[in-house]
C-alpha cells in the first residue's frame, strides 16, 4: 500500500515564491518602461547614458568633468565623448576654470533642462495611460504598495529617493 501525503508550504516558502514572483514581474515592468522611454530618446537622437548625464547634471548642478565621471562610473575620455555629442545639441555647455585651464566645468542648458521635462512628460503620460487600464478601485493598493517600496528601498540604500510629486507635469 502507498502513503501519499500532501506537503503544505511553509508561510515562509510562500511568501519566498511570493517575493521572486514580485522580483521577476518588476524586472520586467522595468525593462519594459526602459524599452519604451529609450524609443523615445532614440526619436530626439540622444541616448539613455546621454539622458543620463542631462539628468545627474540637473540633479547635481555644475560640477567638473572628472567629478561627472567619477559619478557615472566611466573614465574620462567616455564622458568627455558622451558630452562632446550632449553639447553638439546644444543640452550641456563646458567652461574652463579661467585660474586652472585644466579643470572643464560641465552644466545642463535650459535646452538640456526642457528635453529632460519633455521625457518627464512622455513618462508620466505613458504611466498615465497603464494605469487607467487598471481597475480604479486597485489604485489605492498599487500607490501603499509603492510607496511601502520607496520606503523600504531607502530604509535598504540609506538613499533617499527624490520626491516628485507635481514638479514637471504641472501638478
Amino acid at each position: 500500500m502507498v502513503h501519499v501525503t500532501q506537503t503544505i508550504p511553509s508561510q515562509a516558502t510562500t511568501s519566498g515564491a511570493l517575493i521572486d514572483e514580485i522580483i521577476a514581474d518588476f524586472k520586467s515592468t522595468t525593462w519594459a518602461m526602459k524599452c519604451a522611454m529609450g524609443e523615445r530618446l532614440v526619436r530626439l537622437g540622444i541616448s539613455m547614458a546621454q539622458f543620463h548625464i542631462a539628468v545627474t547634471l540637473q540633479r547635481n548642478g555644475v560640477m567638473t568633468m572628472s567629478r561627472l565621471a567619477d559619478l557615472l562610473g566611466v573614465s574620462l575620455s567616455n564622458a568627455s565623448g558622451l558630452i562632446d555629442r550632449l553639447e553638439e545639441r546644444g543640452y550641456v555647455e563646458r567652461t574652463r576654470v579661467p585660474e586652472d585651464r585644466r579643470i572643464v566645468m560641465v552644466r545642463i542648458t535650459t535646452t538640456g533642462a526642457r528635453l529632460i521635462e519633455e521625457n518627464d512628460a512622455l513618462s508620466d503620460e505613458l504611466m498615465r495611460d497603464i494605469l487607467g487600464h487598471l481597475d480604479p478601485d486597485e489604485l489605492p493598493a498599487i500607490a501603499r504598495a509603492t510607496a511601502g517600496v520607496r520606503a523600504a528601498l531607502e530604509a535598504t540604500t540609506a538613499i533617499p529617493a527624490p520626491t516628485l510629486h507635481g514638479s514637471s507635469n504641472g501638478s
